[in-house]
């Protein structure tokens, strides 16, 4: 369990990088797609690479990803393009046509999927 903290906590650190709002608590996800995310060790790894070089480039802006849905969704996808069950082109197009606008910050994020 402390392993599924640490995890979270990770994923709150992703939320609060793209601007998305801290989730209160340890909330249980009903999702298994969003559990399956916060429990993948490698894909947290990877993640708190991104989250790193997101805080490290002054270009980068806030996504408006303001909802538990919003921030459960967005993380689903990222991790389903990590692992190539979609692809970084559909990834792209799933976020830009959900919040116009942010392309730039898209692109930095699809520039470092493996």
């Amino acid at each position: 369990m402390k392993m599924r903290a640490r995890n979270f906590g990770r994923a709150v650190v992703l939320a609060c990088v793209l601007a998305m709002p801290a989730m209160q608590g340890c909330a249980t996800n009903t999702d298994p797609r969003v559990a399956a995310a916060v429990d993948d060790q490698p894909f947290n790894a990877w993640l708190n690479n991104l989250v790193d070089r997101i805080k490290a480039e002054p270009n980068y802006k806030r996504i408006p990803i303001d909802t538990k849905a919003e921030e459960d969704q967005f993380l689903v996808w990222l991790h389903d393009a990590y692992h190539h069950r979609i692809t970084r082109q559909d990834f792209a197009a799933h976020v830009n046509g959900r919040y116009p606008n942010h392309q730039n910050e898209v692109a930095f994020i699809v520039s470092r999927l493996p």
